[in-house]
């Protein structure tokens, strides 16, 4: 098939990608993979999607079957490492056995190894002229800082391949990032671009953020969009209590992108409604902030426990999006943050005689109507009781727990809540502080 039926093929179909990582430092843990991660991306935005992540340690056995596989499933495999002068390189010779392509001197690539070591002014050692062996058919990607020339090498064993020809690409790239980057962006990427006929779309990607159901709730409720084969493409992640909805399309541009999303995203807000608090890179304490500070309130909080998770996140925020709004608090160390985040101490809210971890839902809904009144705010939200550092870290799990929730509002009665949460300890704290400010959230937009 010539480069213009490629081409016209994956307008609409995305060409499949494996990144095979060579190491034994890998497979290991001694070293984290950064490479793939990069490629992935780079990739991606070339409108290639990356199927596959592999790590093979230095084994000639394992290097041979990665690659054997990889040609099997693929249309585009880049491989990072493995191309040293030492035994335990193998890459090379893993390539040659895996595609019976007989490994030959090129003497172009000698003659840049030999002129590298002649500018540093250093002898080169024996071991090196095996850099400047490759696979019978292949072609070389120029090193310019690095003894390790790549490898551009396609097989004929695919049967996958979108193209129907039954081809893969193999790139083979020196492990050491900064040489592997430029060697990506200099050389694999135009080939990419200038042979195969990539770059014409891309990777893009939209978040729509969720908070108060499970991801299996998610699920549930929207079994159509989580389809594998549909287009749009929609994912759930969990991070630290926050769910994300991850809508991916392969278009033009970004204009492109809003078109072909634009039902799944009314379909997400039509089914899930306000269990949905944003869109984009954002998580629920900017949100509620955004809340505050469109309707123009001040806010105290009062975290009784272990923490002041909710005063921490908002603390985060920069000091010209705090204008207008207050975050102090109540917990053990009694300190607390201002509007200008300097900190100051409070005392008495709750009472000093009192153990937080006896404290039952009317003493907190009286300390957060106390303390607005105090400090003249329009609410005041109360969460507790965190749990205590030694509770947390005996428990590997902490079992269901009720959490109580007040927010005293100023002219209106003081509300309060109680939620049952459950999770292991890293989670914890966040979920608890994170259903502190979907409390206020749903407040701010049904009653603010």
């Amino acid at each position: 098939m010539d480069k213009a039926a490629i081409r016209r093929l994956i307008i609409n179909m995305s060409l499949r990608a494996e990144i095979i990582s060579i190491g034994d430092e890998l497979t290991s843990g001694q070293r984290l993979d950064t490479n793939s991660r990069w490629l992935s991306e780079q990739l991606g935005n070339l409108g290639v999607k990356t199927a596959f992540h592999t790590t093979v340690g230095d084994s000639m056995t394992d290097n041979v079957d990665a690659f054997r596989t990889a040609a099997r499933r693929v249309d585009i495999v880049i491989a990072t490492g493995g191309l040293g002068p030492t035994a335990d390189d193998l890459t090379r010779e893993a390539l040659a056995d895996a595609f019976q392509a007989p490994l030959e001197l090129r003497p172009e690539a000698l003659q840049h190894i030999e002129s590298l070591f002649a500018r540093r002014k250093r002898p080169m050692p024996e071991l090196n002229r095996s850099q400047a062996l490759f696979p019978l058919g292949s072609r070389i990607i120029d090193n310019p800082h690095g003894t390790a020339p790549g490898i551009d090498f396609v097989v004929t064993n695919n049967v996958t391949s979108i193209s129907g020809s039954g081809q893969c690409r193999i790139f083979s790239l020196p492990g050491v990032p900064a040489e592997m980057r430029q060697m990506f962006t200099a050389t694999v990427e135009p080939r990419l671009i200038q042979e195969m006929g990539v770059g014409a779309k891309r990777w893009y990607f939209h978040s729509i953020k969720v908070f108060g159901i499970g991801e299996s709730d998610v699920e549930k409720m929207l079994p159509d969009l989580i389809r594998r084969d549909r287009d749009p493409v929609v994912g759930i992640t969990v991070s630290q209590a926050t769910i994300t909805l991850r809508i991916a399309a392969l278009c033009s541009n970004e204009i492109e992108l809003q078109e072909k999303i634009q039902l799944t995203v009314a379909e997400v807000h039509s089914q899930l409604g306000l269990l949905v608090f944003g869109e984009g890179e954002i998580d629920i304490h900017e949100a509620t902030h955004r809340l505050m500070i469109d309707k123009g309130v001040s806010l105290g909080v009062l975290e009784v426990g272990a923490g002041a998770w909710i005063q921490h996140s908002l603390a985060t925020l920069s000091q010209m999006e705090l204008n207008g709004l207050q975050a102090a608090g109540w917990f053990p160390s009694l300190d607390a943050l201002d509007s200008s985040c300097e900190p100051r101490r409070v005392s008495g809210e709750v009472g000093d005689d009192v153990d937080p971890n006896t404290l039952v839902a009317v003493v907190l809904a009286e300390a957060a109507e106390r303390f607005r009144r105090e400090h003249d705010l329009d609410l005041c939200l109360a969460v507790g009781v965190y749990p205590t550092w030694d509770a947390v870290s005996s428990s590997k799990s902490l079992p269901s727990s009720d959490f109580s929730l007040s927010l005293a509002r100023r002219g209106k009665e003081t509300k309060h809540t109680t939620v049952s949460l459950g999770a292991h300890p890293d989670v914890l704290y966040h979920r608890l502080a994170k259903a502190g400010l979907n409390f206020l959230r749903l407040e701010l937009i049904q009653h603010g």
